[in-house]
């Protein structure tokens, strides 16, 4: 099942996928100020997922273990630190050329995480 992405990943998001720096773009338009950011209509070149990390349920997992696993374009993740919503922990970034792929690396990457790695 597939869950659209936590509301304050959506900017982060499309600033790799498409250039474009949303948070810039709005703070530039609250201080009435003209968006100077370039806006490119063409197909990205890369798709991109944002993911939630959660402690699993059984075993444990360190940051290195999915870095050992998987490529990200970016991780963060501290099992001790406090769950924040939804159990989280931690978070990453994956990307692909293609759409298919990387859906199917973020299910592996969610399997993974929900297993402790097993």
């Amino acid at each position: 099942m597939r869950h659209p992405p936590p509301r304050g990943t959506v900017p982060t998001v499309n600033k790799l996928k498409f250039g474009v720096d949303l948070f810039d773009i709005e703070i530039s338009l609250a201080l009435g100020e003209e968006v100077t950011e370039t806006l490119d209509s063409g197909a990205p070149a890369r798709f991109y997922g944002y993911l939630l990390l959660r402690r699993p349920k059984g075993g444990d997992l360190t940051q290195k273990d999915f870095e050992r696993n998987f490529l990200f374009d970016e991780i963060q993740y501290s099992p001790d630190a406090p769950a924040g919503p939804y159990g989280r922990v931690g978070q990453a970034i994956v990307s692909d050329p293609d759409e298919l792929k990387l859906h199917r690396t973020m299910d592996d990457i969610v399997r993974f995480n929900e297993a402790g790695g097993a």
